[in-house]
């Protein structure tokens, strides 16, 4: 009888948890849009309330990956799904107005997201048959994550109000860990160290040159991935305005009366939806047979052409370069964590990922302050995008100088993992 792949439950509680952590970190910027009616407060005054969760989402990475290094990656899943959680039904739970307040339970959200990248990512890579594979089912849930980040709150705010669409997704996280660590206390859940790749010259100059490299990539790709998840909506709010309310009011004449919101929930649900299928594709089909280096390089440029889509296109036009912008960013996270885990001592993979995070999570704040200042100066994100069409011309250049001789697919030995790793407990 053919025995389980033992990657299996893994991959599964590491995707649920990257679906759950791409919600409800970035759930917000349309629960925002309501929030401004409600408080009536000014829609950028509230959106810099995040700044402070968002500052947390990257820092925390580090302590966190240490932590994951020192108790275990299954162990510190757990912690992530109870925190989210509680942290979540807390912002659900804010007085009417109380800025204050909400700014620090937002920062919990924060401060317990920023483990799973840390931690989820590299718990994949480690226990993975076919790691490009894997990579593109966990970027899938991701996606599917982010892509719910719209839909889940507009539902909620339509047919409850703001503090269920913060309240409903904390219980489903908390559902989830107290699953979890069943499945850890009952020996069904565990961990491996990383298999060798051979061909892969590991040594600590090519990590020197691998990480400085990503360093700079991954904090300016982190601008321009935190300036469309927190930045499309409220360009689709005003580009994509007339064709809301054409919707709306067709529903409204079949007595079905929907927020505006909703729709732009929608819009922004599409683009992960869209990035997500592309990269399940990326994973299975690209990512295990073409060099990374080429990968990331051509996702890179192609960035070039979002950002100005962004900037200057009308309505359809700039929904089409946020999808853009979402797939190519899709296409290179797989390609940094795969490069990571590998010139990345397994002791210290934990480490390794959460320095990643620091560095690309923790330039997010950067991206909301300046969503929130073009806003209030030019009335637009134009200028915004326009910037980040130079900035990914430089994320090309300096990528070239990533080693170009990996592929995706680390090769095994006949008959057992490889590098000799033990498997985790059996299904």
């Amino acid at each position: 009888m053919k025995s389980p792949d033992p990657g299996r439950r893994v991959l599964l509680y590491s995707s649920i948890g990257h679906a759950l952590m791409h919600l409800m970190t970035a759930f917000y910027a349309v629960i925002v849009l309501t929030l401004a009616i409600t408080w009536e407060l000014p829609a950028a005054d509230l959106l810099r309330l995040y700044a402070p969760a968002s500052i947390l989402l990257g820092v925390m990475s580090l302590p966190a990956g240490w932590a994951s290094d020192r108790f275990g990656a299954p162990a510190m899943m757990v912690v992530m799904f109870a925190g989210l959680g509680l942290s979540s039904i807390a912002c659900g739970l804010v007085p009417t107005g109380d800025t204050f307040a909400l700014s620090l339970t937002l920062c919990g959200i924060g401060a317990f997201g920023a483990i799973y990248h840390s931690v989820g990512i590299g718990w994949v890579i480690r226990t993975a048959k076919a790691q490009g594979h894997a990579m593109g089912v966990n970027g899938l849930w991701g996606s599917a994550g982010l892509a719910l980040y719209g839909v889940v709150p507009g539902v909620l705010i339509t047919l409850v109000s703001w503090r269920a669409a913060f309240i409903v997704p904390g219980i489903v996280c908390l559902a989830v860990g107290a699953v979890l660590l069943f499945e850890i206390r009952r020996g069904r859940v565990g961990d491996r160290p990383m298999p060798e790749t051979p061909g892969s010259q590991v040594g600590r100059g090519n990590f020197w040159r691998v990480f400085s490299v990503l360093s700079v990539t991954m904090a300016l790709e982190g601008i321009i991935w935190a300036a469309v998840m927190y930045g499309a909506a409220l360009v689709f709010q005003s580009r994509l305005g007339d064709q809301i309310a054409w919707l709306r009011e067709g529903l409204a004449s079949w007595g079905v009366v929907t927020q505006a919101v909703l729709w732009v929930g929608l819009a922004t649900s599409m683009i992960y939806t869209v990035s997500g299928v592309a990269q399940y594709v990326m994973g299975r089909r690209v990512i295990d047979r073409y060099p990374l280096k080429a990968i990331y390089v051509v996702a890179s440029a192609l960035q070039v052409g979002a950002m100005l889509a962004l900037a200057m296109g009308n309505g359809y036009v700039a929904l089409a370069g946020a999808i853009a912008s979402a797939v190519l960013s899709s296409a290179a996270g797989p390609v940094e964590n795969i490069l990571i885990a590998r010139y990345t001592p397994s002791r210290y993979h934990g480490l390794g990922f959460g320095a990643k995070f620091v560095v690309a999570l923790g330039a997010s704040p950067f991206a909301i302050l300046a969503i929130a200042w073009v806003r209030e100066s030019t009335g637009s994100l134009e200028l915004l995008f326009l910037g980040l069409a130079a900035t990914s011309v430089v994320i090309t250049l300096v990528a070239l100088l990533l080693p170009g001789s990996d592929r995706g697919q680390p090769e095994r030995l006949a008959g057992r993992p490889a590098g000799g790793a033990q498997p985790v407990p059996a299904e």
